[in-house]
């Protein structure tokens, strides 16, 4: 599982980046819509690419979410105060006895 981390991580980088420029070029109305002209092509035809561009970095994204949780279901476990699944506690849980 440990040889997946990097190109997971990297794939969901680059899902993620492309998601957030894409949403915000897309949020910001740029580029205008053509008035509804159908094959006109230009400014219409760019703004349904990067709608689709959108569309399949979020498709990528997605499976991307679930491996990289997978991957790193044992660090998330312990950074939250659950153990490692070695049987050992994490020092800073709650239910640990603190020094006076």
């Amino acid at each position: 599982m440990y040889r997946w981390k990097r190109p997971v991580a990297l794939v969901l980088l680059a899902a993620t980046l492309v998601l957030a420029v894409t949403g915000v070029w897309l949020w910001l109305g740029y580029p205008p819509g053509s008035g509804g002209g159908y094959g006109r092509g230009g400014a219409s035809s760019m703004r349904h690419t990067l709608r689709d561009i959108h569309l399949y970095a979020s498709w990528a994204a997605m499976p991307a979410t679930v491996l990289h949780i997978a991957c790193n279901w044992r660090a998330m476990l312990r950074h939250l105060g659950f153990g490692g699944g070695d049987g050992t506690r994490n020092p800073a849980s709650p239910d640990t006895p603190r020094r006076r």
